[in-house]
Parts: structure tokens; C-alpha cells; sequence
């Protein structure tokens, strides 16, 4: 059976809509909290964080670019190293979409729908995307083209309606409090592109494998000009002190921007634009959740795992937090640091000696 394949236009649309709708959610106070006034400068250096991450991520991708990982962890580690790295990563996709569910979840029940429970609103999320992964990626990928000019679209039209109420004397002095805060307000940012651990079953379903690390690396680089663009923002309009407290800086920015006396509440589309970005995020993780795990389970087709997976999924949702203040202390960068290296340094840290060792062995030969 022919592998499903997208272009790798549509893996940067995807993994920039991954990466982004955490940013318009939850990055912006992460960023400034600790740093103030300096997360726009946070920001930038969460960039250079994020791509090193990447290269770890996807180095081994492209030198082999028919193989997931658990196929090229076959060839350097063994059969069952590389089945035990898979179900690390599929606990790592179990995890980045619950909480991201989970998030968008409590943010509509709070803005917009307060007596819809829930459990219906992450169960309708998780079901739609299981029917994505179901239909493949090649269908995903579809969805990115069409989503991907409407979620810009709705992002920059936020950002730029803001211009008007920005003061840039909030964003002063820079370097107030030094370089340690903005060092730590970094550290979030960065290790949220554990996201891209996707590229290990993505690359050999794109149509050019061994562009995938170049994609990733323009996707980050798009999705860190938004940041600073939050960031900055968010510190201008609300000011530093604020910016750093609200659970959502940027839905509040928007909402406080006014166009005229009949256009208001613009935050309606950061949340479009939210929910278009977690569709195509949680049914990439499913798609790539499945595909590890039926080649750790030896299973004919990974849609057979989809239906469990759904169960499983949403009640990790439910049950993981208790509320959204809870998934907020687990992005505190002395829970998700380690948490989030783990997942990336760990498995793929494995992975790059053997491959070094078993490089190393061919030149002596």
C-alpha cells in the first residue's frame, strides 16, 4: 500500500499552526513573567532555543527519510529500544494535545459558553480531530491549506487592530532587571517546540524528506515573529505588571482594542483562529500517536488504535487538571523544563549516539 504523502507546504502551514496557537493562548504571560517589560526579548531568544531542539529532533529524519522513528531506532538501537523510545513519544503526543484541549476548553467555557460542561467541549474537540487522523494525513494536510490563510489572517488582523492603544514607554527600560529574567522567560517558549517531535513520523510522509528540517526551522521562525509581536504587544496595551498576571494576555489585549463604536470584541477571532490551529494540532499528534503505536503493536493499521485513543485521550484531558490554573502551573518552566527535555533529550540523546557509535564503526571498517 503507497505511503499517504503531503507537500512540504503543508508541513510548514501545519507546524506553524501548532506552534502558533499556543502562542495567541497562553505563551505571551510566560514569556513576561518573569522578564517584565523584556518578554518581546524573551521572545527572540526562545527562537534560537526552539531551533536547536529541532536539529536534535529532526537531525536523524533526513539521513533517513523512508523510516519513522521507530524504524531508523530499529537500525541503531534494536527492536525493542526503538519500540520503547515509540511509546515515549506517543506519551509525549498524549500529553501536548490534552493540555492543549484542555486549555481551549476552560478558555471558551470562561469567555464565551460558562454553562456548557467541560467534558462536552473536550470530547467534541477530540472526536472531530480522531475523524481527521482517521481520513489520514494526506487529508489533514488539505485542511491546513485551507485553514492556514484564515488563522493568519485572524492573528494579524489582532495584532494590528491593537496598534492604535499601544504605548511603547511600558516596553522601558530594556535589560532593567538583566539578563536572567529574560534567560528564564525563554525556557517555556523554547521547550514548547516539543511539539515538532511530530517530524519523527512526518518527514517520510512528506513529498521532499530531506527539506523537513528546513521547514521546521522557517515554521518556528514565523511562529517566533508572532510571539514577539504578542509579547510586545501584550506588555504595550496591558502594561508589564499586568501582562504577567492575566491567564490569557492576548485574548485581553484584543479585547480591550476598539475599532469604532460598533466593532468590538475582536477576540472572537483569536478564538477562531485558536480553534483552527488545535483541529489541525491534535489530529496530527492522534495521526502520529497511531502510527507509533501500531508499529510498536505490530498492527495491520494504526485507524484500528483511533477509537481507543479517543477514550483514552479525553479522559486524560479531563481528569490530568483540575482547572486551567493547574495546567498553568504545569508550563512553569521547573515543571515543563524537565518534563519537556526529557521527552526531547532523553529518547533522541539515545538515539544520536548509537547513531554516532554505529558511524564510527563504518569508517573503522
Amino acid at each position: 500500500m503507497p505511503r499517504e504523502k503531503i507537500a512540504n507546504r503543508q508541513l510548514l502551514f501545519i507546524l506553524f499552526m501548532m506552534r502558533t496557537t499556543i502562542v495567541i493562548s497562553f505563551l505571551p504571560v510566560l514569556t513576561s513573567a518573569d522578564a517584565l517589560q523584556d518578554g518581546w526579548l524573551a521572545a527572540i531568544l526562545a527562537f534560537f532555543g526552539g531551533a536547536a531542539f529541532i536539529f536534535i529532533i529532526g537531525g536523524l529524519g533526513i539521513r533517513f527519510p523512508q523510516d519513522t522513528i521507530v524504524s531508523y531506532g530499529t537500525k541503531i538501537l534494536g527492536k525493542w529500544p526503538a519500540k520503547l523510545i515509540g511509546l515515549v513519544l506517543v506519551w509525549a503526543f498524549l500529553v501536548i494535545a490534552a493540555t492543549d484541549t484542555r486549555l481551549y476548553a476552560e478558555a471558551i467555557v470562561s469567555g464565551y459558553l460558562p454553562d456548557t460542561p467541560v467534558e462536552f467541549l473536550i470530547v467534541s474537540m477530540m472526536a472531530l480531530s480522531v475523524l481527521a487522523a482517521y481520513a489520514g494525513i494526506e487529508v489533514i494536510g488539505r485542511c491546513a491549506d485551507v485553514l492556514f490563510p484564515l488563522f493568519t489572517a485572524s492573528v494579524l488582523f489582532s495584532l494590528f487592530a491593537a496598534l492604535p492603544q499601544i504605548s511603547l514607554s511600558e516596553l522601558q527600560p530594556v535589560f532593567a532587571r538583566g539578563f536572567g529574567p529574560v534567560l528564564r522567560g525563554a525556557i517555556v517558549p523554547s521547550i514548547i517546540t516539543a511539539q515538532y517531535l511530530s517530524l519523527t513520523v512526518l518527514t517520510p510522509h512528506t513529498n521532499a524528506p530531506k527539506k523537513a528540517l528546513g521547514t521546521a526551522l522557517w515554521a518556528l521562525a514565523a511562529s517566533s515573529v508572532i510571539l514577539v509581536m504578542a509579547a510586545a504587544g501584550a506588555v504595550a496595551i496591558l502594561g508589564p505588571s499586568r501582562a504577567s498576571r492575566v491567564t490569557f494576555p492576548f485574548f485581553v489585549m484584543v479585547r480591550a482594542t476598539q475599532l469604532s463604536e460598533f466593532l468590538e470584541r475582536l477576540e472572537v477571532l483569536v478564538t477562531v483562529a485558536w480553534g483552527f490551529g488545535l483541529f489541525v494540532g491534535v489530529s496530527v499528534f492522534l495521526f502520529c500517536s497511531a502510527r507509533l503505536l501500531a508499529e510498536v503493536l505490530n498492527v495491520s493499521s494504526y485507524r484500528l488504535l483511533l477509537g481507543p485513543m479517543l477514550v483514552l485521550w479525553s479522559s486524560f484531558s479531563l481528569h490530568a487538571y483540575r482547572d486551567v490554573f493547574q495546567v498553568y502551573a504545569f508550563f512553569k518552566p521547573s515543571v515543563a523544563g524537565p518534563f519537556a527535555a526529557s521527552l526531547i533529550l532523553l529518547p533522541m540523546g539515545l538515539l544520536w549516539i548509537g547513531y554516532a557509535i554505529s558511524a564510527t564503526r563504518r569508517k573503522k571498517q
